[in-house]
């Protein structure tokens, strides 16, 4: 039988993550070997081992949702993401950003657009920091020389740079398309 992560923790399939985190604290501490003598604690490290396991699936976010798609039916989980009575939790699209910093494989760094985002194109993405390095640098050249049309290039790429850079996110939401789920 499939070990139950809920159950070693004590908490329901729709626990919120500081549920979760509460839950495995409390257990934790009751159960840390350092605690137990002899027999007991050989017991209280099998204990913890579960627990930290049950953590380990549980306490991130991508994890949870690969082990709530492969529960049984019977023990809560669905096929479409619901719990036992079927409900949907959010837009079955829906997946939030995981801020964990130590498993960092759902971020994707493949240069081609996201779908519906009118395909705007990489470099007018990096457009404001390279016109501010740019403007930086020629700002410095031109203090350095005493050139008066090097600084003002410098101080006109700066403000190039500020503008393209409150402009660039209205850009890229005029060109994306409305997902039709929501």
């Amino acid at each position: 039988m499939a070990v139950d992560h809920y159950a070693t923790l004590g908490v329901a399939s729709t626990a919120s993550a500081a549920d979760l985190r509460a839950a495995y604290l409390k257990l934790a501490r009751a159960n840390h070997p350092d605690r137990f003598d002899g027999s007991e604690r050989a017991h209280a490290q099998a204990r913890m081992q579960q627990i930290n396991e049950a953590w380990n699936v549980l306490g991130v976010a991508h994890k949870r949702r690969e082990y709530d798609a492969t529960r049984p039916a019977d023990l809560g989980g669905s096929p479409d993401g619901g719990d036992r009575n079927g409900a949907t939790r959010g837009h079955r699209h829906f997946q939030p950003f995981d801020d964990d910093p130590v498993d960092r494989t759902d971020v994707d760094l493949d240069p081609t657009p996201i779908a519906g985002s009118g395909a705007v194109p990489r470099w007018v993405t990096f457009l404001p920091m390279l016109l501010f390095v740019a403007g930086v640098l020629t700002l410095g050249l031109g203090t350095m020389v005493a050139g008066s049309p090097f600084f003002g290039l410098g101080v006109i790429m700066l403000a190039v740079s500020g503008v393209s850079f409150l402009m660039l996110p209205l850009i890229v939401m005029s060109r994306a398309e409305r997902d039709p789920d929501l």
